[in-house]
């Protein structure tokens, strides 16, 4: 087959015990396609392949040129980290629940998985998160994320004292459960639970989401992508609390820290069928225009 796909890389959900079938079926159909495919090590369990051709999720993208996501938008938004470095686009098969991301599923992989290799595809840029905290004027960490930023208190019923800058700007002090700060990516997912408003994939900004806020008057803000996001945590109480990206957790954040977040420089190449409607998505995963039970 005349592709641009020549080498394409399979990432599965870990520890996933019923999707043998469904990885082993993608890799027959690219295999006749003539595609050189490889596999991460999880991946690997569900299928015979030689080592040679088995790879490790940070450099997986090296030898490929697209990424197959199999699973659900967990695995998606992990397969999308180890992507952000790379400009290889990635593709999603839902093997999951809800499936905001991952838009082909088993019953349907054969037609639109050649529809891509034909190259009809639809391709979005998306952004992404880095966030990074410093301590002592010192980087300690840094983390990218695709859905979220979340800083949220750590097993205490009591509020946490948080003041959010953008671009230095100070925009308030806040006694809450936390914060998120997503992406239009991300305003489907722990945002929206929070409140916050869903926003186009195509936008290039940031929503901040106060988690229960103290005061009723506190509402979600949406700001430009270029901005960058200060946060400082006050440990009132010796309230302990956490910061996590797309559910990964960072290391404690501390009194004094200061938490960054900015958009990457680089965007998430994301791939779907040309059928794919944003809008039909919202009306079918969220249970829109229901016909009125009788």
């Amino acid at each position: 087959m005349n592709t641009q796909f020549k080498r394409i890389g399979l990432i599965s959900k870990p520890d996933a015990t019923d999707i043998k079938d469904t990885v082993q079926a993608l890799c027959d159909l690219l295999k006749q396609a003539g595609i050189v495919v490889y596999i991460d090590p999880q991946t690997a369990r569900h299928t015979d392949f030689s080592s040679e051709y088995i790879k490790p999720i940070e450099s997986l993208a090296e030898h490929c040129d697209l990424i197959m996501s199999i699973g659900g938008d967990g695995t998606l938004l992990s397969s999308a980290r180890s992507l952000v470095n790379t400009n290889v686009p990635l593709i999603g098969i839902n093997l999951g629940r809800l499936g905001f991301l991952v838009d082909i599923s088993p019953e349907e992989m054969s037609t639109k998985i050649q529809q891509v290799l034909e190259g009809n595809f639809h391709e979005e840029e998306r952004i992404i998160l880095i966030t990074q905290i410093i301590r002592s004027d010192d980087l300690i960490h840094e983390q990218s994320a695709f859905n979220e930023v979340a800083l949220h208190r750590l097993k205490s019923p009591g509020l946490i004292d948080i003041e959010t800058y953008v671009d230095d700007h100070f925009v308030n002090s806040q006694r809450s459960d936390g914060l998120i700060i997503a992406t239009p990516t991300g305003s489907t997912a722990y945002a929206l639970s929070g409140g916050g408003p869903l926003m186009h994939p195509s936008l290039d900004a940031i929503v901040l989401v106060p988690i229960n806020p103290h005061t009723l008057s506190n509402r979600p803000i949406v700001v430009d992508g270029n901005s960058e996001i200060g946060i400082k945590f006050s440990q009132r109480d010796k309230h302990r609390a956490q910061l996590t990206c797309d559910n990964v957790i960072l290391p404690d954040v501390l009194e004094g820290d200061f938490i960054r977040i900015k958009r990457h420089p680089n965007k998430i190449r994301l791939l779907h069928p040309t059928d794919h409607d944003f809008f039909n998505t919202l009306r079918v995963k969220l249970d829109w225009s229901r016909a009125p039970q009788s």
